[in-house]
């Protein structure tokens, strides 16, 4: 379904004669038993996490230096919901982060920027 909408949505840029920015998550989608990462939208992603050990999580986003941009340490009970939108960010490979206390959840993803041209008869 994933690649459904990211063709569609390289489909409708191809026809306006843009540039597109696309994600792609390394293995598709990141799923951990109560935890995964989801696109939602073209660079929009949910990330959840049922039943985290401890009320707390910490979660971040890096980059491949390994910059931290995008840090949050919050209490939970039961389940972790967040939906995060990449559209800002710079091509490059970036890394997802969620850390309860007893298990680390680590999934990386790629942001590229595709130009489409094309040429049409007048």
């Amino acid at each position: 379904m994933k690649c459904f909408y990211t063709i569609l949505f390289l489909a409708v840029m191809a026809c306006a004669g843009a540039s597109a920015q696309t994600v792609q998550i390394n293995d598709s989608e990141a799923y951990f038993s109560d935890f995964f990462i989801i696109q939602v939208k073209p660079m929009q992603f949910e990330m959840s996490y049922k039943y985290p050990k401890t009320d707390r999580v910490l979660v971040r986003i890096k980059d491949e230096e390994k910059n931290i941009l995008f840090a949050e340490k919050t209490l939970v009970y039961k389940k972790y919901h967040k939906y995060f939108d990449l559209s800002t960010m710079k091509d490059g490979i970036y890394t997802f982060e969620l850390t309860d206390g007893e298990h680390k959840f680590v999934k990386s993803f790629t942001v590229a920027t595709k130009t489409l041209r094309m040429a049409t008869a007048l």
